[in-house]
């Protein structure tokens, strides 16, 4: 049975518009925050906002990106804006991308992994997928939830109390990123469109995880069935610490009832039961983080062109949001 990538069914994806204007997307990469904040980015799209409802709709998803995009991304999008302000349509067709290229693809990608009768393994080295397990003590990251029958096979001796359930491979950045379909001129296409966005808009991922190292022991973690599709569709994300090493701070958008992390606060600590296994790499949760908060999108306006806070689906219906005058 084939797997059905899900990225198969995305409709052509709208094409960045640095692709047929120059723009230094680095001038702005060496400046301050303090510098950055000077060039008043969203007041220039308030203002941009004003003129339509079609514009308040593109200068939503721009100062979404703009106010969570970390560092160096953040720059580049401000150095696009700043150069295209006064150029409406390549400021609609650069919001429609950004939906388009970011977070449609990982919405509809993410939390999937093909089934194991599809395909032998999601690994290049099948032993990855047992070091992966290891290197978590055979536990969901989020839950503490060991996997099912890990104590009856003695892969791990089982604590008193212990919780046991479905456990898989979740991906970080999702699974359907990987190789591209060559017989589907389109899938292709747009994989390449998605994989350059994102070396774009967060640079800390190009050299260190491209289509063809998806499923490097990096991008992998343990997560219980329960919580990998929420984690997939951006509902949860977690947020690398600064002062200790592999801890992240859990961000919901949406309550995971019943479900709690094992820490039993909005801090989780990843183990490492094998040191000579790496760890997820923090840079990948923080983009997924990045795309998970660009989600609060105001979208609906209403009568006075006021944006208000909608469901995150709204913009998934309306395909290119800023497409309609």
């Amino acid at each position: 049975m084939d797997w059905d990538d899900p990225l198969r069914h995305l409709a052509p994806i709208s094409e960045h518009p640095a692709k047929k204007s120059i723009v230094l997307s680095s001038e702005l990469s060496t400046i301050s925050d303090q510098e950055l904040a000077s060039l008043k980015v969203n007041v220039k799209l308030d203002r941009f906002g004003l003129a339509s409802a079609r514009h308040n709709r593109a200068a939503c998803i721009l100062g979404s990106f703009f106010q969570y995009l970390e560092d160096h991304g953040r720059k580049v999008l401000a150095a696009e804006i700043l150069a295209w302000i006064d150029i409406e349509d390549n400021l609609f067709e650069l919001a429609n991308h950004l939906v388009a290229a970011i977070l449609l693809p990982f919405k509809a990608s993410g939390g999937k992994a093909p089934p194991p009768i599809s395909r032998p393994s999601i690994f290049a080295n099948e032993d990855d997928e047992i070091e992966q397990t290891v290197r978590e003590g055979y536990q969901c990251i989020y839950t503490g939830c060991f996997k099912h029958y890990s104590g009856m096979n003695k892969e791990v001796t089982l604590p008193k109390k212990a919780k046991c359930g479905d456990t898989k491979c979740a991906h970080i950045i999702p699974f359907a990123l990987e190789n591209f379909n060559e017989k589907d001129s389109l899938e292709t296409e747009n994989k390449a469109l998605i994989w350059w966005t994102l070396y774009r808009y967060f640079p800390a991922l190009q050299g260190k995880i491209d289509a063809a190292s998806i499923s490097q022991l990096g991008n992998v973690i343990t997560m219980f069935d329960g919580v990998h599709t929420p984690f997939g569709k951006l509902r949860l994300s977690f947020w690398p610490q600064e002062t200790v090493p592999h801890s992240y701070e859990v961000t919901l958008m949406v309550p995971l009832f019943i479900i709690e992390p094992k820490s039993g606060s909005s801090i989780i600590q990843l183990e490492q039961h094998d040191a000579s296994i790496p760890m997820p790499d923090p840079d990948y949760f923080k983009a997924l983080h990045g795309m998970k908060q660009s989600l609060k999108l105001p979208l609906q306006v209403d009568g006075g062109g006021n944006g208000k806070l909608s469901s995150s689906v709204a913009w998934e219906r309306e395909g290119q949001i800023v497409g309609k005058r």
